[in-house]
């Protein structure tokens, strides 16, 4: 979560404390303080190496917190509030400051009786749980094991998905649908006409860096002078079968992705490897044990929701699509 800073430095609104102590991490945490399968762990401040986990290291009135207890409320932030904690460069004493902070707080809240509201009942019930749908969480997690041979019949039964193209893409931002004159983008004829100059000369084979030069404009036009690799599913679907069809150097032709227009030139096809994707794999397979035991604990548990109360509103937003621009949409 982002770091709010309240008052003299406190982290306490930011959310940094609050969603490992009081209400567990539901669906980022894996089991044993580690960070989910297919992240990258986040950097602690490291502890000072001869703190027994026993130790008291903050008191506030009669209540006395460990090392130990400090250790795993840090192992409980998500990677993201860990980093942002690493990067501080103050060791531990951001978070010691948080947690004196919600321990006076709560001990206030305590001497006021706010124990006994019926809202802070509601808050305790739902708090209960979220940590007990934690604690599953993490027992499915240690269950969805996925072993070598899982991987290898994977890829040998999928190994097509795993081809590899390396393009060069063009776009080219149009004018929205209503918009003022003098509002960012081109009319879509000017667009249209943009685009088959550029393609043309993708396709004459001129060296992508000069054709960057003469037609790129910021915010508007963005032309790729180095080739990316894009993997299957990365791109539009219409987009992706013909630029997976296509030869080295060949264009595909100018789609019309609604608030833009695109095309790639394909720069070559690669294949990839057991060893380059396994790690990809083992994602994707345990992601499926994950769904596949919660799936069926949904249906043994027969559950109903009112199609009405939670219809999307008229006009509300659909589900998003597969990334259309390979490279991110243009920025405003």
């Amino acid at each position: 979560m982002d770091q709010i800073k309240v008052g003299r430095g406190s982290w306490l609104t930011g959310g940094l404390l609050f969603a490992a102590i009081l209400v567990g991490v539901v669906y980022g945490q894996a089991p044993g303080g580690q960070a989910p399968p297919g992240t990258t762990p986040a950097p602690a401040p490291a502890a000072p190496a001869t703190t027994p986990p026993d130790k008291v290291v903050l008191k506030v009135g009669d209540t006395s917190v460990t090392a130990g207890e400090i250790e795993k409320a840090i192992q409980g932030l998500t990677p993201q509030a860990q980093r942002s904690l690493a990067g501080q460069n103050q060791g531990r004493r951001p978070i010691g400051d948080e947690y004196v902070m919600m321990l006076v707080l709560s001990q206030q809240a305590l001497a006021h009786h706010l124990d006994s509201t019926p809202e802070f009942k509601e808050l305790v019930a739902l708090s209960r749980i979220k940590i007990l749908a934690s604690q599953e969480y993490q027992q499915i997690l240690q269950k969805a094991v996925v072993t070598p041979e899982d991987i290898s019949k994977y890829f040998a039964a999928h190994q097509s998905e795993f081809d590899e193209i390396k393009v060069l893409q063009v776009v080219i931002r149009k004018k929205a649908p209503g918009a003022k004159e003098g509002g960012p983008g081109f009319t879509a004829e000017e667009a249209k006409t943009r685009a088959e100059e550029i393609r043309k000369a993708f396709i004459a084979g001129d060296d992508p860096a000069k054709i960057a030069d003469k037609y790129q404009v910021e915010s508007l036009v963005r032309v790729d002078s180095h080739p990316y690799p894009v993997h299957r599913g990365s791109m539009r679907e219409d987009m992706e079968k013909a630029a997976f069809e296509l030869k080295p150097g060949e264009v595909t032709e100018v789609f019309d992705l609604g608030q833009a227009l695109a095309f790639v030139k394909v720069v070559s096809h690669e294949t990839q490897d057991l060893k380059n994707v396994s790690v990809r794999i083992e994602s994707t397979l345990r992601q499926q044990k994950i769904n596949n035991a919660i799936d069926a604990l949904k249906k043994n548990a027969k559950t109903w929701m009112d199609d009405a109360y939670f219809a999307s509103p008229p006009g509300g937003r659909q589900p998003l699509k597969p990334q259309t621009m390979i490279g991110g949409p243009l920025t405003p």
